[in-house]
């Protein structure tokens, strides 16, 4: 009996990855990689640094570790990258690519707050195509596709219509706060300190945070999943100057973020950029 050879790869594209099968396998790896990070949570979590603010744990390498090898077993002409795996070049030379952050949030992890992710995107060559995030601690599963909406635990979820900037609810990380308290018309009660930049930007495709910012650099693993979602969710995501993100570029980061409803960032480009983003 002939037994032709499953290409996985040439499956997802004759179906246009329209297949949920896709969904499906991705989702079952991304709750074992939950189950890594809430079995290691039980024991004293050991951290290191990569730098002076840059901590890893356990966690962070085992799940990178955990999803490669079975991205890699199932998907394995897909390129990946990953914050803990270094840049093999694969994401610039096929068609399509892996892009995970193992744990969005790290010190939120380490600190035992409910606001870390684990972040994977799915890009085709230089567009983030589907995102998936899951949060571990509150269960929450974010999923998107190009065109085909977005939802969270398979009810579909959209951003919020908000136009009036003083009733928003801004979602920015925790070491982040003050910078946003400089601007005299967004008050304390209005900021919301989270960990994710990736859970800030979901939580703003659910429609429960109004706008998330990062003034900060970024690096695609961690806001390509959200940025799918949210913009399924009808929602955008910029540099904070307006400017359209490069994605899969050389640098690989963005310097500033910003997602909200089209009409929110366009309003908060013109108060929120300081000299240094202009």
């Amino acid at each position: 009996m002939f037994c032709r050879k499953y290409d996985y790869r040439r499956y997802l594209i004759e179906k246009k990855i329209d297949d949920f099968e896709l969904k499906e396998l991705s989702e079952k790896a991304m709750r074992k990689a939950a189950k890594i990070a809430l079995e290691i949570k039980k024991k004293k979590i050991l951290v290191k640094y990569k730098s002076k603010n840059q901590p890893v744990t356990e966690a962070d390498l085992k799940i990178n570790d955990f999803l490669k090898d079975y991205f890699q077993k199932k998907t394995p002409d897909f390129g990946w990258i990953s914050e803990e795996s270094s840049d093999d070049g694969s994401r610039l030379n096929s068609e399509y690519f892996w892009c995970l952050d193992p744990i969005d949030g790290t010190r939120s992890f380490i600190q035992n707050k409910p606001e870390y992710t684990i972040s994977l995107a799915l890009y085709k060559k230089f567009i983030p195509y589907i995102g998936l995030i899951l949060n571990p601690e509150t269960k929450e599963f974010f999923f998107a596709k190009k065109n085909f909406g977005a939802f969270c635990n398979d009810k579909k979820i959209f951003v919020n219509n908000k136009k009036k900037i003083e009733d928003c609810l801004f979602a920015i990380s925790h070491s982040e706060t003050n910078k946003l308290l400089k601007f005299n018309f967004i008050k304390n009660k209005n900021i919301r300190p989270l960990g994710s930049i990736a859970y800030k930007i979901a939580l703003v495709a659910k429609g429960e945070i109004d706008v998330a910012l990062s003034f900060t650099k970024k690096n695609d693993w961690d806001f390509a999943a959200a940025s799918v979602i949210v913009e399924e969710a009808g929602g955008k995501v910029n540099n904070i100057n307006g400017k359209k993100i490069n994605y899969n570029s050389n640098r690989f980061e963005i310097d500033s973020i910003i997602a909200s409803n089209i009409s929110l960032t366009t309003k908060l480009k013109k108060k929120l950029v300081p000299n240094e983003f202009r």
